[in-house]
């Protein structure tokens, strides 16, 4: 039982490492640990809501391409890598553990493209809300930054 425990406990610390193939996509296309880490995340939170909406995807894409300078043909390879770990990862915390290190300017650049991504389909399903809050309690997020940061991006009704 201690065994199965331990063993439990590794994987979810190494998933964000992966395979060998998912460091080198991130790797060749110029990307930090830290940015990687942040596509899997929007990834994992995009499918939060049991679904897979092509408007979500298309938010990281172009975050991918915008703020990380990525051209198309570079970032396809990386958010194919990073969905599939995000889709084979176990908890939260091996990828957020690198993500809490950042500035907390930039963990809040974080939340606020988050939230974009959970209202990137137009709805605030419960689970994206759930999830988005455990994030940002692994990233040390105040509170308050964290209902700013979700009315300042949430649509109007």
């Amino acid at each position: 039982m201690f065994n199965l425990f331990k063993n439990l406990m590794e994987k979810s610390n190494s998933d964000w490492q992966g395979s060998g193939n998912a460091h080198s996509q991130w790797r060749e296309a110029g990307l930090t640990e830290q940015q990687y880490l942040s596509v899997i995340l929007m990834l994992q939170l995009s499918h939060a809501d049991f679904s897979s909406e092509q408007q979500e995807h298309d938010v990281i894409m172009q975050y991918m391409q915008q703020e990380f300078g990525l051209t198309a043909d570079k970032a396809e390879p990386v958010f194919a890598a990073a969905l599939a770990q995000a889709g084979d990862a176990t908890c939260l915390h091996g990828f957020t553990t690198k993500l809490k290190d950042l500035p907390y300017a930039d963990r809040l650049t974080l939340l606020d493209q988050l939230w974009k991504v959970v209202f990137a389909d137009g709805e605030l399903d419960p689970h994206e809300e759930a999830m988005l809050r455990k994030i940002a309690d692994l990233l040390f997020i105040r509170h308050s930054d964290y209902i700013q940061s979700k009315l300042a991006i949430q649509p109007p009704n």
